[in-house]
């Protein structure tokens, strides 16, 4: 008795397998097409972007901002931790003006805030800045270094440190920024100060950067 066939031979399986072919080469198509639009719509947004047609989100999120103060203390209070000679906790409130030309807080009055926790004149220094002027206002914190030096005989003392800003309200309401502050005593309850970073636009302003 003859054997039956099981098998329907390689010539069997070429259909199965040129649609499978087709169906791969479509696929390719369709992703080669793909690409070649998102290539074109990369050429178009860069050309743009050359153009100064496109704001980029960098360009809006880093305007250069700077400004200084003249600052005194108002209210000083200072306690002795005992674990060492010279080691003193502090509370201070000092005030004054904001310099800021060509910036979103120039003329504005500034309180600071502040707690220092000092060795021998040297030692962290944190808290916050709050610029004012009627219904606007900023806040940065910061967080920096004091440091005491004796020169000829008697302490300098400067500072310098990170700030951030936490908050705005009124005209500067959204307002995002970060740099660093520097500064230096001028007398015992005076002080100079520095600082430099970069800063948002306020929600709905048209700030320019400072040149």
């Amino acid at each position: 008795m003859a054997r039956a066939r099981t098998s329907l031979g390689p010539s069997s399986e070429w259909p199965k397998e040129s649609q499978q072919l087709r169906t791969l080469a479509r696929h390719e198509r369709e992703v080669n097409a793909m690409l070649t639009k998102l290539a074109q719509s990369f050429v178009i947004l860069t050309a743009l972007a050359a153009a100064g047609l496109v704001t980029t989100c960098a360009s809006a999120a880093k305007l250069k901002d700077s400004g200084s103060a003249d600052m005194a203390y108002v209210k000083h209070c200072g306690q002795a931790i005992p674990d060492q000679d010279g080691h003193m906790f502090v509370f201070q409130e000092g005030e004054g003006t904001s310099t800021n030309k060509g910036g979103l807080v120039d003329g504005f009055s500034v309180r600071v805030r502040e707690i220092t926790d000092l060795r021998k004149g040297t030692g962290a220094q944190r808290g916050y800045v709050i610029y004012s002027k009627g219904s606007d206002q900023r806040v940065d914190r910061i967080d920096g270094m004091v440091t005491t030096i004796l020169k000829d005989g008697q302490p300098k003392t400067t500072f310098e440190g990170k700030w951030v800003m936490v908050n705005g309200t009124g005209a500067l309401a959204g307002i995002k920024g970060e740099g660093t502050y520097a500064g230096y005593f001028t007398a015992e309850d005076r002080f100079h100060v520095d600082w430099k970073g970069s800063r948002s636009e306020p929600k709905g302003a048209a700030t320019k950067s400072q040149e």
